[in-house]
Formats: C-alpha cells, structure tokens, sequence
C-alpha cells in the first residue's frame, strides 16, 4: 500500500460528489437551492427553494455521477495498482479536471443569478481543495517512483553506465575525433 493518501483522496471526492448527484437528483428540480447550499452558495433575496427546471437539474446530477465514477475508478486503480504503470495518474488527472469542469459550469449558471452570495468565495474554496488533493496525489507518485528507483542498485549501476558512455561519447565527439580515435 504505498498509495494510500491517494486511496483516501480518490475516495472522499467519490463520496463528495456522489452526495451532490444525489442531492441534486432529487425532487427532479425543487431541490436546486440544497445543491448550491451543499456546495456554499446561498441566495440572499431568497427565503423559498428556488424551482429550477428539472433538465438542467438532471444535467447537473448526471454531471456530479460522472465526476463521482471516475474518482470511483481512481480509488479502484489505485487499490489495484502495483506500481507497473501510470494508470492511476491518468485516471486521477482525468477525474479532477472532470470536477473542475463540473464545478465550473456550476459557477457559470450561478452567474447568471442575480441573488447568489459567496459564489466566489465558495467556488474559490472547492477549487483550492481540488488543487490541493491533486497535488498530494501527485507528490505520492513522485515520493513512490523515487523510492522504487533509489532502493535497485542494478537499475543504479546500469543508469551509470550509461551516463558514463554517453559523457565519454559527448567528449569524443566535441574533440573532433571519431569513434576510432583519429582526428576528422
């Protein structure tokens, strides 16, 4: 287990927005003024549940269960991942840039609403938090990959090697000479 803040990571954001398609997925419309308070933005002028058409509510649900999926599939692949391949880092930057896409479209459709506050504040939080989960799964894998390559001296030898036959190489080949030793 040695990805284990990027299980918990893909993990929250998979319970986070699996709750919001659910909120939003409720009460096919009524519920719209919930989904935007669960996200912390809240409508001054506005004491009743706003009724919102219940395609765009569908849309937003759909939109939070896809996001939800794929960092349901991160959490899979990263519980599966034995350190052969980068499968994990793809699916995660695909599932993070899929919440920001989301999460956009929800700051864009709340501009057009007059009466929505902490709409910046909120949406600034959301991204931050996105920024920074994604940057610790990331330093994980840089953490991992370097231990993996630190901890094989054959892997260490042969990396010298080959940094050495390529340096004598350059040289060579900056002094004029061939590979026989003679001048050109």
């Amino acid at each position: 287990m040695n990805r284990i803040l990027s299980i918990f990571i893909a993990l929250h954001w998979t319970m986070v927005f699996a709750a919001l398609a659910a909120l939003a997925g409720l009460h096919g419309g009524e519920n719209f003024s919930a989904v935007l308070a669960a996200v912390g933005i809240g409508f001054a002028a506005v004491t009743l549940p706003m009724p919102v058409p219940a395609a765009l509510c569908g849309l937003l649900a759909i939109g939070f269960g896809i996001v939800a999926a794929l960092f349901l599939w991160t959490f899979v692949t990263a519980l599966l991942d034995r350190g052969h391949g980068n499968e994990v880092d793809e699916v995660a930057r695909l599932a993070f840039g899929s919440a920001v896409a989301v999460l956009t479209a929800v700051f864009l459709g709340c501009v057009l609403m007059p009466a929505a506050s902490g709409l910046y504040r909120s949406m600034a939080l959301e991204l931050g938090a996105l920024l920074a989960s994604y940057l610790a799964v990331c330093a994980e894998r840089r953490a991992t990959a370097a231990k993996g390559r630190a901890g094989d001296p054959i892997d260490a030898a042969a990396r010298a090697m080959a940094l050495r036959a390529a340096h004598e190489s350059l040289v060579h080949r900056l002094m004029g000479r061939g590979r026989s030793g003679e001048p050109r």
